[in-house]
């Protein structure tokens, strides 16, 4: 159940950031209470193990939530808040694997922006982040399967 909220939350929230390149935090709450729904009635979710990875993952939404706001949204805040809600639904590994994922696929295709504006004298746009999740959620959905 939790990751099919993810899913649904993650194709929503694709859609704005490709469309407007930002996310709207009304989308995020409602995002953030069904996360909380969804971890209420999960009761493998509950135990005192499960909880501690949850406080670890919701931790590392922090962290990347604060490394936006004193990076002057290097990583949009909106990101850093769709982190620590994901610390709800998703473990720390999963977590950290899709951040490193993301951060790696926004690395190559900035290489390339940066080679095609070098070339060009037009200043290319911001690159949504959103989107660079995309292999790894596909990657992570096939293994499952």
């Amino acid at each position: 159940m939790r990751y099919i909220v993810f899913l649904i939350a993650y194709i929503c929230f694709l859609i704005m950031d490709i469309r407007r390149q930002e996310i709207d935090l009304i989308a995020l709450s409602i995002y953030g209470v069904a996360a909380l729904v969804t971890l209420s009635f999960d009761k493998d979710s509950l135990t005192m193990i499960k909880l501690v990875d949850i406080l670890y993952s919701i931790l590392f939404g922090l962290i990347i939530y604060l490394l936006s706001y004193f990076s002057g949204e290097g990583i949009g805040l909106a990101d850093g808040i769709y982190f620590v809600i994901n610390g709800l639904l998703l473990t720390l590994k999963e977590n950290m694997i899709l951040f490193v994922s993301g951060l790696f696929v926004a690395f190559i295709i900035g290489m390339f922006m940066f080679y095609l504006q070098k070339n060009n004298s037009k200043r290319l746009q911001r690159l949504p982040f959103m989107p660079c999740f995309l292999p790894a959620i596909i990657g992570y959905i096939l293994c499952i399967v």
